[in-house]
């Protein structure tokens, strides 16, 4: 097979974007990318891929570009913007731009094929929450991810929903009884509405083994409601930081003008508040509050912050 080299990016209306690169011949390598952004610093992860999935991979590129749809580039909403090159020594560079494929269209078999360069339970640590993100706009994020960790780690989606309980019990079944296991509910969106339906708790629950469970701060009371030990729970706070960057204040206020970051850089409190003030409805008390919050926050995170202007400029 012919060299090519595949470029993707991703631009999700709601969340950060990122990047994936594949190249090679008989076997290659697949590398994803998201750009510093906001408070956020950027991430690289490769991984090598092999013959079986290369093939797979020019092969489903080639097949949509041939009978291409202009249908797959019409925009919508709640989606995502993929605009992609697929180049090869035997033919010019194709560019092309999808939103969003249906499961399917030969555009969705491409993508597919894709991130079979990235399988969830080789994606842990740096990678792990930006793929799934990705993954679920695409519905090519699995319900749960299981990690081959010590102790194991079993990983539930951000977009996890009641309809994948019996994919999930069935998972949760299928593991050895005579091993500690790890619940990571740290990327799921929404665990104090209706954890028990979606998964087995009582099976959980009557582990032989430890079950230790990892959730994010605000939601740890809906694990010791449903009977889970509070000395299992391992707590993450989550940094006040929206999902494309953007510091938060007041619980949802997305602070993105650069002369409010730079106004909290400097530590200027009246300027801050006044400002706050002109560009939202808060009352003297709510700018106050902002302010102070803000500029906790850009001394709490001054990597990224010393960036930051510049990324949103």
């Amino acid at each position: 097979m012919l060299y090519f080299d595949l470029r993707l990016g991703f631009g999700p209306s709601f969340h950060r974007g990122g990047s994936i690169r594949v190249e090679g011949d008989v076997t290659g390598i697949a590398a994803f990318e998201a750009h510093p952004t906001g408070l956020l610093p950027g991430l690289v992860f490769t991984l090598p891929v092999d013959a079986r999935v290369m093939a797979a991979i020019h092969a489903s590129c080639s097949a949509m570009l041939a009978g291409w749809d202009d249908r797959w580039s019409v925009s919508g909403c709640d989606g995502m913007r993929i605009g992609g090159t697929f180049a090869s020594p035997d033919v010019q560079p194709q560019h092309f731009s999808l939103w969003s494929p249906n499961q399917d269209t030969a555009a969705h078999a491409m993508l597919r094929a894709v991130f079979d360069c990235f399988p969830p339970e080789r994606c842990g640590e740096v990678a792990e929450e930006q793929l799934e993100i990705i993954r679920s706009y695409l519905d090519l994020q699995p319900s749960v991810t299981l990690y081959d960790e010590v102790p194991l780690r079993l990983r539930l989606a951000p977009r996890a929903h009641r309809n994948d309980a019996n994919d999930i019990e069935t998972r949760v079944r299928a593991l050895s009884d005579h091993c500690d296991l790890i619940i990571d509910l740290s990327g799921f969106e929404r665990p104090s509405r209706g954890l028990a339906q979606i998964l087995p708790m009582d099976l959980l629950l009557k582990r032989s083994r430890a079950v230790h469970w990892i959730v994010q701060s605000n939601d740890a009371d809906a694990l010791i409601d449903y009977g889970v030990d509070p000395s299992a729970i391992k707590t993450i706070k989550r940094a006040p930081i929206s999902y494309t960057g953007h510091p938060m204040v007041l619980g949802d206020v997305v602070v993105s003008s650069p002369e409010l970051i730079s106004l909290a850089q400097n530590g200027t409190r009246l300027a801050l508040v006044s400002a706050f003030r002109k560009a939202y409805p808060l009352t003297v008390l709510e700018g106050a509050k902002a302010a102070a919050e803000l500029v906790h926050i850009m001394k709490t995170y001054p990597f990224q912050s010393d960036r930051f202007s510049n990324d949103i400029s």
